[in-house]
């Protein structure tokens, strides 16, 4: 199968296909696994929400996806808010969190990973944080996604707990983050 020349973003659908996405690695296979067993049913019984890649006609092909829930980052004392100096003193903040995100082995490159985390950033900057305290957006990210993450704006979160973890927290300040 070849890739699409177009692809639309939408949130998943009963009848969309989750067997033909193709990340190119073992370490992948979790991101697989839920996508087919789990996304759908999070989906339903809003545990997490799920937005995927499919092409721009009849077909249901999942190319890519991101999955979003609430979370929160400790931040202990790695990072300041220097805009509000009072909520220095808690070690815990409200987050987004990327629950998963992945983009078919053959049409990386092509920006769609970027895509799909600048729609993660939209989501909480214009539906989150206007109505309720939010000022992260957070992912457990694998070793070969790091630099990824870094080269978005992510930063690693700053503790040796977290620098030994297989899948390290990255977070990014969404207040800091200039206004489109």
């Amino acid at each position: 199968m070849s890739p699409p020349e177009q692809l639309i973003l939408r949130e998943i659908q009963a009848g969309d296909r989750v067997t033909g996405l193709s990340l190119g690695d073992k370490e992948t296979t979790p991101l697989k696994t839920f996508l087919r067993k789990c996304a759908k049913d999070f989906h339903q019984a809003n545990v997490a929400r799920t937005y995927v890649l499919v092409p721009d006609d009849e077909d249901t092909t999942i190319w890519g996806y991101i999955t979003l829930m609430c979370s929160e980052i400790k931040l202990g004392n790695t990072h300041t808010l220097d805009d509000c100096k009072a909520a220095n003193r808690y070690n815990d903040f409200p987050a987004v969190k990327i629950a998963r995100l992945a983009v078919d082995h053959r049409i990386r490159g092509r920006g769609y990973g970027d895509a799909l985390v600048q729609f993660a950033i939209s989501i909480a900057r214009q539906d989150i944080m206007p109505r309720i305290g939010c000022r992260f957006l957070v992912a457990e990210s694998k070793a070969g996604a790091l630099s990824f993450y870094k080269r978005i704006g992510f930063t690693i979160l700053n503790t040796e707990n977290n620098k030994e973890r297989r899948l390290p927290v990255v977070f990014i300040d969404l207040h800091k983050l200039r206004s489109n």
